[in-house]
């Protein structure tokens, strides 16, 4: 709805008003009696000891697997050549006989991940994620209504409960690119929700999105972390606080953060950053708690941490909840840290322990008047028929799309200049750059967003 025509012409209260009824509409959608009951389940399993967590998981992981077996062609195939049956699953370490896969597999394999027998509402997400290849996923209502659950047990972690105000700045392009005169954000009432556009904020209009913020008061804050230091510093450059007075924590996600800007946020805003890890394939997550430790959520899915060399982990996730396409042993391509075996938090719940996220880190793009652009990859999940993508800026005032397109696919230079100006305006010029593989990092990664300048 953000990117029609429709909402973009409307007036502000044109387009308030189609917010608030598309989140009334949401609410009443995810909010009602099938979510409320995932979420009863989620704030109960948070507290099941290590065993009963265990047996949880095996529950789980034995229905997936049987699931996909009976009615998604592309497992009966894998486990068939992995001479597998689910019957052979007898504890969770007999797992790694599945071999895992990886975005390719999905990417190539087209409607044979997705069950044979479904019926109902079908959901897509399309990302580039780390890796850089654009995949579509589907998800039931079921599964979003438990990731749903998981989300609001995470702000109930940061000191939220339901019917509170909420506050963001995310990806969303509530408000035109080309804009210069605020205001920057919009209020969606169906959802108590102040949403502010991540993409216009700059330290000179850091002061009005700070008197929105205090004005609307939310009790959550929910935003990246680019987005919550800038305004952090802010406050302390100019030597005052955040005047709120009912914030509780920030939330935030898809930017690492360090000791040190947690400090910076505590000092400005006097509350504590809970940062979520979690991927749109929906195969894994990490929460912080609310003794601020980084948790491994055993009940969403069965999350292994493959060693890497350097002490660090590359996370493969197995879902437990979306029947519509499943996905088993999902290599994510992003690295954690996890701590010492067999230490527990303080929070009293039994969730493995991560010390450091490493692989979620998103360069920014710097537009002429120093504004700072965070999370540019989504500009490649709207580009069709790619392979890997790459924004780079290289020099000041202009951005190059390196672009590896599916063989004989063509690309629409014009309607992909018109995506980019839909996040980031006229500031920077466009140039494309066409290869057969986007060159990759010394440890073997591919960066989605790099800044030279």
């Amino acid at each position: 709805m953000l990117q029609t025509g429709v909402y973009r012409n409307s007036p502000v209260m044109v387009q308030e008003l189609l917010l608030s009824t598309r989140g009334w509409i949401r609410s009443s959608l995810r909010e009602r009696g099938p979510f409320k009951r995932e979420l009863q389940e989620v704030l109960e399993t948070q507290w099941f000891d290590e065993d009963r967590l265990k047996n949880l998981q095996l529950q789980r992981l034995r229905r997936t697997l049987e699931l996909a077996d009976m009615h998604v062609p592309f497992y009966r195939e894998r486990f068939k050549a992995a001479g597998f049956a689910p019957s052979d699953l007898k504890c969770l370490s007999d797992l790694t006989r599945i071999p895992s896969m990886r975005k390719q597999d999905v990417f190539d394999s087209g409607k044979r991940m997705v069950s044979d027998v479904h019926r109902g509402p079908k959901f897509e997400a399309r990302t580039s994620g780390t890796t850089g290849l654009q995949v579509a996923t589907l998800r039931d209502l079921h599964s979003i209504n438990r990731e749903n659950a998981f989300v609001w047990r995470q702000m109930m972690w940061a000191g939220m409960k339901l019917g509170d105000r909420r506050a963001w700045i995310r990806g969303d392009k509530i408000v035109p690119q080309e804009q210069t005169k605020g205001p920057f954000w919009r209020h969606n009432r169906g959802e108590k929700l102040l949403m502010m556009s991540a993409f216009h904020l700059s330290e000179s209009r850091a002061e009005s999105y700070l008197q929105a913020l205090e004005e609307f008061d939310p009790v959550v804050f929910m935003a990246y972390p680019s987005a919550v230091l800038l305004l952090a510093h802010y406050l302390v450059e100019h030597g005052r606080r955040y005047k709120g007075r009912s914030l509780r924590g920030m939330v935030t996600s898809s930017e690492t953060i360090s000791d040190e800007q947690r400090r910076l946020v505590r000092q400005a805003f006097g509350v504590e950053m809970y940062d979520w890890y979690g991927a749109s394939e929906r195969v894994s997550a990490i929460g912080t708690c609310d003794h601020g430790q980084y948790h491994v959520m055993s009940d969403y899915s069965y999350t292994e941490l493959l060693a890497m060399p350097g002490g660090g982990c590359e996370v493969i996730g197995t879902t437990f909840d979306n029947d519509l396409m499943p996905l088993i042993r999902y290599q994510l391509g992003d690295e954690v840290r996890p701590a010492d075996a067999g230490q527990r938090c303080t929070c009293g719940r039994s969730f493995p322990l991560i010390t450091s996220l490493v692989g979620r880190v998103d360069d920014y793009v710097q537009l002429p008047d120093g504004r700072k652009l965070s999370m540019l990859s989504g500009i490649l999940d709207y580009i069709p028929h790619l392979l890997e993508g790459q924004v780079r800026q290289d020099s000041p005032g202009e951005l190059t799309l390196v672009l590896a397109m599916a063989p004989g696919a063509p690309c629409d230079q014009d309607a992909v200049r018109k995506t980019v100006r839909t996040f980031v305006g006229d500031a920077l010029a466009v140039k494309f750059q066409f290869v057969d593989s986007v060159p990759r990092t010394s440890n073997g990664k591919l960066r989605l967003v790099v800044r030279t300048i």
